[in-house]
């Protein structure tokens, strides 16, 4: 298995206990949900970006010695890994990289258009507030830079956009494939803004506001043309940083 070479502060050991105020089986639990929560982050990201290529075992004890982790919370993450289709499980038990090529990324995106262009019909019918979209613009722009917070605002801006639609069952399912949507677009975010930090915070900042303004003027056609084209570009962002690694 390629080495995951994770960055030094991915694991900070003992974080899940502190927050407990103490030992016991509440405090393991946790515990392993947070290392989990890690270990899924670090392997997804291995996955989209190339590091696990397509038929890579993944071997529990082998990664929880990598990660410097016990085997629990790699069990834990390949479960949540399987169901968001980047690993699978063999007939003899064992688990390997499904890989993450072209033509997932363009599977992903296009249900990703699916389901948001859904919410924005559906927040039309109803009628619903621009509040939490102007307010998770605004976020951006106080960000005001090309930042590892800027993937989270920009998740936040999509999660209010999905949530206006009134549908829970619509937002559960995006919230499904959120985790691999965020890894995306944090690849591209931190390859890219090396190159040009400002021009990519103003071209992300540019893609969203018109959207905004589609919304609330209450034209959902004009804002789902617009939503494929931002989703286009934040594609083709994640295909343009991956040529310039390679």
């Amino acid at each position: 298995m390629t080495p995951l070479a994770p960055r030094p502060e991915a694991f900070a050991l003992g974080d899940g206990l502190a927050l407990t105020g103490g030992s016991g089986q509440h405090a393991t639990k946790l515990g392993r949900s947070i290392y989990s929560g890690r270990v899924a982050a670090v392997l997804r990201e291995a996955i989209i970006d190339g590091t696990l290529h397509s038929g890579t075992p993944l071997v529990e004890a082998r990664v929880a010695d990598e990660l410097a982790v016990s085997r629990g919370p790699v069990r834990s993450a390949l479960h949540v890994l399987e169901g968001e289709g980047l690993v699978r499980t063999l007939p003899n038990g064992r688990t390997e990289v499904v890989g993450f090529a072209a033509e997932d990324l363009r599977d992903l995106f296009r249900v990703r258009f699916e389901l948001e262009g859904t919410a924005i019909r559906w927040g039309a019918e109803r009628a619903a507030p621009t509040a939490p979209l102007e307010l998770a613009l605004a976020a951006f722009e106080v960000e005001g830079a090309t930042t590892p917070r800027l993937v989270e605002l920009d998740i936040a801006f999509h999660r209010a956009l999905v949530q206006r639609s009134g549908s829970r069952f619509l937002v559960e399912a995006w919230q499904a494939i959120a985790p691999v949507i965020q890894t995306v677009i944090t690849i591209g975010n931190r390859r890219l803004a090396a190159a040009d930090p400002a021009t990519h915070f103003r071209r992300i900042v540019a893609s969203h506001e018109p959207l905004i303004e589609a919304i609330r003027d209450a034209r959902p056609d004009a804002a789902a043309a617009l939503l494929h084209d931002q989703l286009e570009l934040t594609a083709s962002m994640f295909g343009d940083a991956q040529g310039e690694d390679r």
